[in-house]
């Protein structure tokens, strides 16, 4: 095998892929894409009001001043409170359309009705022109819940805050391992083996899609003819894997960029709140993890991109590759989807068995090890037997290259591929 040839198809297939708008548009926005997600949930956690105007109007509780001096302690936004009356539900119904209007008008941005509840004591209602606030509907609906309990409570000794501190705790966790003790538990879990499985099924498919897509348009040129006067089908094939894990870290350095960039700079510069400033992303991922994702995106890269290779050598259309190319997505796609049972369930016989398989081992083995990492063996059983898996796919690509390359037509039946293989 000449090694300069080699190096030649790999240059042309890793400038090729660098510089289709694709791939550029993919490894910007993606990093981003991820982040959304805290973005979004920091925007949902914030008022993003200059002021809102209530009034108050008690039917019959007598907690009308009550509810108004626990309302004049909120400073998560700026609440006017233009008005505290008390009525009978007589009074009430003959006031509701002018409270009514006075909503319409924009007098008043909203108004809380309190009334007696049988079982329950107070019961509340926020009518406005606008109720789709969280951050306002919630912190209202806490304020009138605190003087409820204080009222239910009256006279019985306890203490209203905590008791709200007791109805509202959570069993926190901490997750031991040999490599130390680490606070968090399922959402940490769960958030980062979601976006590192994200990013291998989005990339793998992606990178198969490519290769296969390459092939089937130099076949379609002709211009596969003159590769192979000028090298052989094994050296294409040794290119074109090159080319490709060559492409894969280059995506990887760039998103690994992207992320310190947007934990250290961006993520603090557009803080939405105070917690915002202080979020970190890289506090969610160790070395560890991030070395064992490295391993398994490049070798489920590789391994996937070879079998797309393989059935696109056998095409002559698009439309037979794409057909060609569905079986291929589904293990990838089985994967994904099983990934959220071994997040639960990662000691599992099932969940052991299914990071062992090949096909499967990149995104499952994967959130084995972020969720509860299994065994060192355990973990180098599943990369040693993807990695000969590679090996092997590699090896018969190659073999199925050598006649399948420059076929046109129909494409082969499983029979006549089987023959060929034989022949090879």
């Amino acid at each position: 095998m000449n090694f300069q040839k080699v190096y030649a198809v790999a240059r042309r297939e890793y400038i090729a892929r660098v510089r289709n708008k694709w791939f550029v548009i993919i490894t910007l926005l993606f990093p981003v894409l991820m982040a959304a997600p805290v973005f979004i949930g920091s925007l949902i956690q914030r008022a993003d009001v200059d002021e809102v105007r209530i009034a108050i109007v008690d039917v019959g509780t007598g907690q009308a001043s009550a509810i108004q001096a626990e309302f004049e302690t909120i400073e998560s936004f700026a609440l006017t409170i233009s008005g505290s009356e008390t009525l009978s539900a007589s009074e009430y119904e003959s006031r509701r359309e002018s409270m009514r209007q006075a909503v319409l008008d924009e007098e008043i941005d909203g108004y809380v009705l309190i009334e007696p509840d049988e079982e329950l004591g107070i019961r509340g209602r926020y009518l406005a022109r606008e109720t789709g606030n969280l951050v306002i509907l919630g912190t209202l609906e806490n304020r009138v819940r605190r003087v409820a309990l204080e009222n239910y409570l009256a006279g019985s000794g306890l203490e209203t805050d905590r008791v709200n501190a007791l109805v509202s705790w959570d069993l926190e966790t901490t997750t031991i391992s040999a490599e130390g003790d680490e606070d968090g538990g399922f959402e940490r879990a769960y958030f980062t083996t979601f976006i590192l499985a994200m990013v291998l099924y989005i990339t793998v498919l992606m990178a198969g899609q490519q290769m296969g897509n390459s092939i089937i348009e130099e076949k379609s040129s002709r211009l596969i003819e003159l590769v192979l006067g000028a090298v052989t089908a094994a050296e294409f094939m040794a290119g074109k894997i090159l080319g490709v894990l060559s492409t894969a870290l280059t995506q990887l350095a760039a998103w690994f960029g992207l992320v310190m960039l947007i934990s250290l700079y961006i993520m603090p510069a557009l803080a939405i709140g105070s917690d915002m400033g202080d979020l970190n992303i890289m506090e969610f991922f160790d070395a560890g993890l991030l070395f064992y994702f490295t391993i398994l995106f490049l070798l489920g890269y590789v391994f996937y991109s070879v079998l797309y290779a393989v059935a696109a050598s056998t095409c002559s259309t698009m439309e037979d590759f794409q057909q060609m190319a569905f079986p291929l997505m589904m293990p990838v796609m089985l994967s994904f989807f099983f990934v959220f049972y071994v997040i639960t369930n990662p000691a599992a016989t099932i969940s052991r068995i299914v990071s062992l398989f090949p096909p499967a081992t990149p995104l499952v083995m994967l959130a084995r090890i972020n969720v509860l990492r299994p065994p060192l063996w355990e973990i180098w059983l599943g990369i040693g037997l993807l990695v000969l898996a590679t090996i092997a796919a590699v090896w018969v690509s190659a073999k199925v290259f050598r006649f399948t390359l420059l076929m046109s037509g129909k494409r082969p039946s499983i029979g006549t591929m089987v023959r060929m293989f034989r022949a090879a």
